[in-house]
């Protein structure tokens, strides 16, 4: 009986570490989940995050479900944002990545919202030679000029700069005055950066299931 006992009470000491290595191990699933998304790898997050939904601790946990809805999303808005981008359609590109942003605030695309901005720009400079009469040349020129603006309130402040000294020659060209213009003046005061909210979890406009078959149960 005595031997019984002792071995009964060894037994819970050996599976009591276990027990707590268990639930740190499990704890570090989030965190990597967390990483995954924050880095931008939405593929990775999603699996993860579904792992830890499957876990009976995470199971009532109403963050790691709405996390599954954002990577899902994340991954959608990032496909959309790319393609139209190759595209060179710069305003759709630009709002899916905008709410790409607005779900991460780290992701590693949010840089390219300046160059975009820039090649907006860039864009109505190149049409601004194409038009009929010098007041419509110049008009192009000063909108243009608002993204160049933009762009270095964002960042590209060199290339920016650059960009709005030419088409300010190229507006004394046209012999234009400035008030003539039907666009306003733009300046560094009035062009506005976009305000990246930073939610601790966001919420998508547009959810987009990702139908995914279950993983085996051996492998959970």
């Amino acid at each position: 009986m005595k031997l019984l006992r002792f071995i009964t009470l060894n037994s819970w000491i050996v599976l009591l570490p276990l027990a707590s290595n268990a639930q740190v191990s499990r704890a570090y699933m989030l965190d990597e989940a967390d990483s995954y998304f924050k880095s931008g790898r939405y593929w990775d997050a999603f699996f993860k995050y579904r792992e830890c939904a499957n876990l009976p601790e995470f199971e009532a946990a109403s963050q790691i479900t709405e996390q599954i809805k954002n990577s899902s999303h994340a991954l959608y808005l990032t496909k959309k944002f790319k393609d139209y981008f190759a595209l060179q359609r710069y305003a759709p590109a630009k709002e899916n990545l905008l709410e790409l942003v607005n779900l991460n605030p780290n992701d590693p695309n949010r840089g390219q919202i300046a160059h975009i901005t820039l090649a907006q720009g860039t864009e109505l400079q190149r049409l601004a030679m194409r038009q009929r009469t010098p007041a419509a040349t110049a008009d192009m020129l000063k909108k243009a000029m608002a993204y160049y603006y933009q762009a270095a309130k964002e960042g590209l402040m060199e290339e920016s700069v650059l960009a709005i000294k030419q088409c300010e020659a190229s507006i004394k060209e046209t012999k234009v005055p400035m008030e003539e213009t039907t666009s306003p003046i733009p300046t560094m005061v009035d062009s506005k950066q976009p305000n990246v909210v930073s939610p601790s979890v966001a919420s998508p406009r547009k959810p987009v299931e990702v139908t995914i078959n279950p993983a085996p149960k051996g492998n959970q």
